[in-house]
């Protein structure tokens, strides 16, 4: 009879498992930075959401986060030299580096801002009557904005013809990220009155040490945003304040007031991911309309499930930018598909990582997965159309294959 070691035995191993045995048990159960900003600043916290029963009915506090005005208007602010829209691309660094956050001007035409926000309506109003509509605390979010339009695609990719200063966007994001930098979704954050302000908090939830970004939000407004109706919540240069506290393993202390971010529709906020920020209120009667467009560092895994939720035709006719954008490209780490991947840097029509063949075959319904094989396998099973066999050819075939074993440059930090 084989019996199994007691060391294997569930049991014997929860015995050995006590307060203060586990490896990592401090960092993992820390809930730093954010334990001490809400101990230390008590006029952020939570503020409960309300259902459409009770919508508008709910507690404003004087004095807190959320009850503030716009930077050159707060007399906290109102003498600092903070973010301004700019298409100066050295104004532009300085003001992310500083404050974390930038605003190029004038990002989107005119004509660019009204045909993505006649889409939003349009969608918002149709997922409504189909009862389908995201309910949340501020009003009404439009996810995975792919396959609700055309114009959303070039958002993605900041193609000038739906940005018309996608490039600058891209070497901002790029000098932020690394060059492979891919999109983690876009959502239409509609904000209406009645609603909540949404929690302050930091879009970058792993290595907040970190001394550069990992993840990066391009906010883009679709209607003008200010004090008023909801303009983002930021408190400026709170990056820094936040990733050195837990460098240094030290307490986050009292910290500046947050101020509404105003821009101009068209105007494309880069924040960094370790900036804390919320959706503000909106008194006003009209929707807020704010494009949330994350990008991030591509070992990290995505909010929005591009390999499952993008529309078949989206898929055949993506450019290879937007194939990559949505992590279609593999890197060494992340994204291999049955071992094609391995090597590559995920970069833009990689062939050693490209994974959209096997999304289009599965589409089909002709994906053939490599199955259990054997010295006794049949000479049909051996040579069967395995879609990992016309992949891999392909990229041979272009003279690119993966190489054998584990190299090259690191792109990203």
């Amino acid at each position: 009879m084989n019996l199994i070691p007691t060391e294997f035995d569930p049991a014997y191993i929860a015995s050995k498992v006590t307060a203060g045995s586990q490896m990592y048990s401090v960092e993992l159960s820390s809930k730093d930075p954010m334990k001490s900003v809400l101990e230390n600043n008590p006029e952020i916290y939570f503020v409960p959401p309300k259902r459409s029963s009770e919508w508008g009915q709910w507690e404003f506090k004087p004095g807190a986060y959320y009850d503030t005005t716009t930077g050159s208007k707060h007399p906290y602010w109102n003498d600092k030299d903070l973010p301004i829209p700019s298409k100066d691309i050295n104004r532009l660094r300085s003001d992310m580096l500083k404050w974390g956050y930038c605003k190029i001007e004038d990002a989107l035409s005119p004509d660019q801002v009204s045909t993505i926000r006649q889409r939003v309506l349009e969608q918002a109003e149709g997922e409504r009557l189909a009862g389908i509509a995201q309910k949340t605390p501020s009003g009404q979010n439009i996810n995975c904005c792919i396959n609700k339009g055309q114009c959303f695609e070039g958002l993605i990719e900041q193609s000038p013809s739906v940005v018309q200063g996608g490039a600058l966007v891209e070497q901002l994001v790029t000098e932020a990220l690394g060059s492979n930098w891919i999109c983690t979704s876009l959502i239409a954050s509609i904000s209406l009155k009645g609603g909540v302000p949404q929690a302050l908090h930091q879009d970058q939830d792993i290595a907040l040490d970190s001394r550069s970004p990992l993840t990066i939000n391009i906010l883009t407004p679709i209607t003008d945003i200010d004090e008023t109706n909801g303009g983002t919540l930021v408190i400026p240069g709170s990056h820094l304040v936040l990733s050195d506290a837990v460098r240094n393993q030290k307490s986050v202390d009292k910290l500046p007031p947050a101020i509404n971010i105003d821009a101009k529709a068209g105007t494309m906020i880069i924040t960094d991911g370790r900036l804390l920020h919320s959706t503000g209120i909106n008194h006003t009667e009209s929707p807020r309309i704010v494009m949330l467009n994350g990008m991030q560092h591509p070992l990290i895994r995505q909010q929005e499930n591009w390999m499952l939720s993008v529309k078949p035709e989206v898929v055949k006719r993506a450019s290879p930018k937007l194939l990559q954008r949505m992590g279609y490209q593999a890197t060494n780490a992340a994204q291999t598909n049955e071992g094609h991947g391995f090597g590559a840097s995920g970069s833009i029509d990689e062939a050693t990582g490209s994974i959209a063949e096997f999304r289009l075959a599965a589409d089909r319904g002709e994906y053939l997965r490599v199955g259990e094989l054997g010295p006794s396998s049949t000479e049909q099973e051996l040579k069967a159309p395995f879609t990992l066999r016309d992949v891999v050819a392909k990229a041979r075939a272009g003279q690119q294959s993966a190489p054998v074993g584990i190299g090259g440059t690191k792109i990203n930090p």
